[in-house]
């Protein structure tokens, strides 16, 4: 069974944010034998539409890293 969290997560690294990793990722979505009734049962389990879950978890991490850079540079930490 396939973590699909992580498996976004690698995908996120790999192509960063861009359209490749969408294109990516439904490749996997065609082609992977069981995988789209494995992130369906993701969507379900974490509330996210089979729709647009992947795309929202990706900004989800996204939102949560410009977090961290936003926090880290108010506290005086210039790179």
């Amino acid at each position: 069974m396939n973590d699909i969290s992580d498996i976004l997560r690698e995908l996120l690294d790999r192509y960063s944010n861009t359209p490749e990793l969408d294109q990516e990722f439904e490749r996997m979505r065609r082609e992977e034998e069981g995988f789209e009734e494995e992130y369906a049962i993701w969507c379900e389990d974490n509330g996210y539409s089979v729709k647009d879950g992947y795309r929202d978890f990706i900004n989800e991490i996204i939102e949560s890293q410009d977090s961290y850079w936003d926090s880290y540079h108010e506290f005086g930490n210039n790179i």
